[in-house]
């Protein structure tokens, strides 16, 4: 049997990587005192240099031979009540959270950009947040800062503009829709300003799905969800 391809770091989903740390913290708990890149990259199907770059994004200290020291009760379990699903977050979303606040500030925390993701429907995982964009900085499109911030490097503010410009997808729109209040009629700008894309771009995808039947217009204008737009919003996973 030939052995799994390697994947590109960018692509690790952060509950894989907190899992291979879970298994690391109970490595370094037991005999051996610690874990090698290798058997953590190994478990992943991941690259050693691209494991240890986003390692490096999460050490706490580092010694003067070398070691990296992590520290287990800093990272919380994945996806606590109440929190938004990583399903429903959207790249688009995502990139447009990143790059928003970055632009507005100059830098960013991982504070800051879950503030931008948080929704009527939940905030986001700290921690499942925490480890994408370690992912993010290890596959070279973010850089983090001395003073713990985020700044998008070239590749970054090059990938973010791609997915800016992409057409809309389905997925992406029902989960920003998703991330409102639902017992409301929808809310155009914030659904835009969700996925970092213009108001009459939004529109476009509104239209269709009105004419799809997914969507209806009230009296006044206002948009709600139809029976069959809810079966789509229930269904739905972001890309």
């Amino acid at each position: 049997m030939s052995p799994a391809p390697v994947r590109p770091i960018g692509a690790i989903d952060p509950a894989e990587l907190h899992r291979v740390l879970l298994w690391a913290h109970n490595q370094a708990a037991g005999a051996s005192g610690g874990f090698t890149a290798q058997r953590a990259a190994d478990r992943l199907h991941a690259s050693v240099a691209g494991l240890t770059a986003a390692f490096d994004v999460l050490a706490t200290q580092r010694t003067r031979h070398g070691l990296s020291i992590y520290y287990r009760a800093g990272l919380d379990d994945l996806t606590p009540a109440g929190c938004r699903p990583p399903a429903r977050i959207s790249r688009r979303e995502l990139w447009a959270a990143v790059a928003g606040v970055w632009r507005s500030t100059g830098n960013a925390t991982t504070q800051t950009i879950a503030v931008a993701l948080d929704a009527p429907a939940g905030p986001v995982d700290r921690t499942w947040l925490a480890l994408r964009l370690a992912t993010w900085t290890a596959a070279e499109l973010l850089a983090l800062t001395n003073g713990h911030r985020w700044t998008l490097t070239r590749a970054g503010l090059a990938r973010a503009e791609q997915v800016r410009t992409a057409r809309l997808g389905d997925g992406e729109a029902w989960a920003a829709i998703a991330a409102e209040h639902l017992d409301r009629p929808i809310n155009p700008d914030a659904v835009a300003r969700r996925l970092g894309i213009t108001l009459p771009r939004f529109d476009e995808w509104t239209d269709q799905a009105v004419r799809a039947g997914a969507l209806a217009r009230a009296k006044g204008g206002a948009l709600v969800l139809t029976i069959a737009g809810r079966l789509l919003l229930g269904a739905a996973a972001a890309p």
